[in-house]
Order: C-alpha cells, then sequence, then structure tokens
C-alpha cells in the first residue's frame, strides 16, 4: 500500500471527530471539524502539509452513517484522498476494547480498525450524478408511496368497520390521497426519462426486465445500488450483499440450520423477494423447481430463498453476456441451431 498514515472519522450530523495515526498505530493529532465540505477539504489540505505527503499517501475510514457521510464523500473525491466507508457492524464486532465511548475513542477505533484490516479495504467510489439522481427521485417515490398506502389503510380498515369514521376520514384523505398520486406519477415519469436519455442504463434495464419476475422498479434499484453493476464482481458478491446468502452456523458437534445474514440491504432483499414470488407464477422453469423441491420436503421459505439468488445469479449473466434473458428451451434450441450451422 502507498498509505502512510490513516485518518479514522466518526461522524455526527455537525461534527467529525478525526484521528490520524500512522501504520505503527501512534497518534499524530486528533481534533473536531465541522461537517461541511468545505472544512472538511480545508482540513484534508492541513492535514497534507503537516504531514509532509501526497493525498494518494492517505487513507481516511468511516463508519456508512447515510446522509451525513455526503460532506465527507465529496470532499475525498475532489481532494483525491482514498476513503473507505465501512459497515457499522464490522467496526463494532472487530473492536477489542469496548470500555467507555465517546466520539473522540470511537474515532481512534476506526482509524486501528483501517491499520488492522487494511488488506480488506474497499475504495469508496462516488457515483455518477445521473445514478445520484435515480437514488434522490427513488427515495422521494418511496417515501410518497409510504405515506400513501398509510392513508389507504387506515380508509380501507374505517370503511369495513366504522361508517362514520371512513366519511370523515374520507373527506379528510381525498385530496392528500390524490395529491400523492398524482406526484408519484410525476417522479416515476420524470425517472422514466432521466433512464431513457442515458443509453448504458438504459440497456441495462431492458436487460434485467427480460429476465421473469423482474420489475422496473427492482432493476433500478439494482442498478442504482451497484452503480450501474461498476461495484461488483461476480453474481456471489451481489447476492450476499442483497442478504439471500445462507451460511453455516455450527461449532464441533453442534450444526444449527443455515441462516441468512440480517447484514444486508433489506430493500434489495424485500424487491427480490416480490420477484421471486412473481417468478414462480409467470416462469416455468421456476415455478417447476419450486415444485420438486417442496415435494422433496424442503422448506418453502429456503426454496423461496434459492429462486432469490437463482434471480441475482441471473441478472449478473444477462449483464456480462450483454443479451436478454433466453428461457433454457430456447437457449438450447438457439445453441443446437448454431451447432448444426458450424458443421454444416
Amino acid at each position: 500500500m502507498k498509505q502512510k498514515y490513516v485518518i479514522g472519522i466518526d461522524i455526527s450530523k455537525s461534527k467529525l471527530d478525526c484521528a490520524v495515526i500512522d501504520f505503527e498505530y501512534k497518534i499524530h493529532y486528533e481534533m473536531i471539524i465541522e461537517n461541511t465540505q468545505k472544512s472538511i477539504e480545508s482540513f484534508f489540505k492541513s492535514m497534507l502539509k503537516l504531514l509532509s505527503i501526497k493525498g494518494d499517501e492517505l487513507l481516511v475510514c468511516c463508519k456508512n452513517t447515510g446522509i451525513y457521510n455526503r460532506p465527507l464523500e465529496k470532499a475525498a473525491s475532489r481532494s483525491e484522498v482514498l476513503l473507505w466507508v465501512e459497515h457499522p457492524v464490522k467496526i463494532k464486532k472487530a473492536t477489542t476494547d469496548l470500555r467507555g465511548k465517546d466520539d473522540k475513542r470511537d474515532a481512534l477505533r476506526i482509524a486501528q480498525y483501517a491499520v488492522r484490516y487494511q488488506d480488506k479495504l474497499i475504495a469508496y467510489e462516488e457515483p455518477s450524478a445521473v445514478i445520484r439522481q435515480m437514488n434522490i427521485l427513488t427515495k422521494s417515490r418511496d417515501s410518497l408511496l409510504l405515506q400513501k398506502t398509510a392513508l389507504e389503510n387506515q380508509l380501507r380498515e374505517a370503511k369495513s368497520h366504522d361508517c362514520l369514521e371512513f366519511k370523515i376520514l374520507n373527506k379528510a384523505y381525498f385530496k392528500v390521497i390524490k395529491t400523492l398520486k398524482t406526484s408519484i406519477k410525476k417522479i416515476e415519469d420524470q425517472l422514466s426519462t432521466l433512464i431513457e436519455t442515458q443509453e448504458e442504463v438504459k440497456k441495462n434495464k431492458d436487460l434485467l426486465t427480460s429476465i421473469p419476475g423482474i420489475g422496473t422498479q427492482c432493476a433500478i434499484n439494482f442498478i442504482i445500488v451497484s452503480n450501474n453493476f461498476k461495484s461488483f464482481e461476480n453474481a456471489k458478491h451481489l447476492a450476499c450483499y442483497a442478504g439471500v446468502v445462507p451460511f453455516k452456523n455450527q461449532s464441533g458437534t453442534i450444526v444449527k440450520k443455515e441462516r441468512i445474514s440480517k447484514m444486508a440491504n433489506q430493500k434489495l432483499k424485500k424487491l427480490l423477494h416480490m420477484s421471486a414470488m412473481a417468478s414462480i407464477r409467470s416462469d416455468q422453469e421456476i415455478k417447476a423447481y419450486f415444485k420438486r423441491k417442496v415435494e422433496q420436503g424442503k422448506n418453502k421459505m429456503s426454496v423461496l430463498n434459492s429462486v432469490r439468488n437463482k434471480l441475482v445469479h441471473r441478472i449478473m449473466v444477462v449483464i456480462k453476456r450483454k443479451q436478454p434473458f433466453l428461457p433454457i428451451e430456447e437457449f438450447l434450441s438457439l445453441k443446437n441451431s448454431n451447432s448444426s450451422c458450424i458443421l454444416t
């Protein structure tokens, strides 16, 4: 590694606690700065000057705290500093000294984690402007959809149990629900227009939706989380991230049932679940597989998870081949016809 120093950063809404150490775990500086892009860029410049190093000789590590990470992510990209955004649970489980807790100590623990597990480093890559826009539009659509569903559920329950309450709520919610529906439709149109203008994104979306069971929203979310399939090397990596890979659970002679880790993208997992249910209904190959496994005595949820895993593998295959999905019968037929042409 080129890096000579590590900065561990504990992120809060308004401030960043920073700990600067070398690869011998020696503490050089500890300080607090504002959580703004301007302050962070200024901090990086001063650190590079104080340590007499270049930007590529500095490693910055932090936890993933959602939107509070954005000023740091943008500053690191502009300053060309290597940034490692790690899952909070990984850092917590790797920490041996858990006595006491404050932001200053957390920053030091993050820096020590980065030194100890430097071989596990995954460099942060700023998503393209298109992916960022798609992400924001998708999140806003999901928020509005959640509000609309909550109001509609209230109305449905009131209609079946209390006519007076339904009459009052319907009058109160009618315009709100109508406005929410209009806003959701506008966001979906805006998202669709954005995708249509981006050739590479549109092509990948069309490839994904060619797979039985994979709908538009599922395809869009896979494109967003994978940075248009630049962030994942293979299907196993993506399946693990989506939370559809079962892990062994045993110790000595005690062997327990394999379980799926909770360290997963829950939204992707939910979308894959819906897609798996749809593929069992619409895809004859998946339907036959599900029926066969259930008849063999397999747990239905376990088989359903296998279907979700199959869908992830299909997703990576169509992306790598850059060809739409083909059912097994059509694929074999095409393969045989090509072989016949070669022989003749």
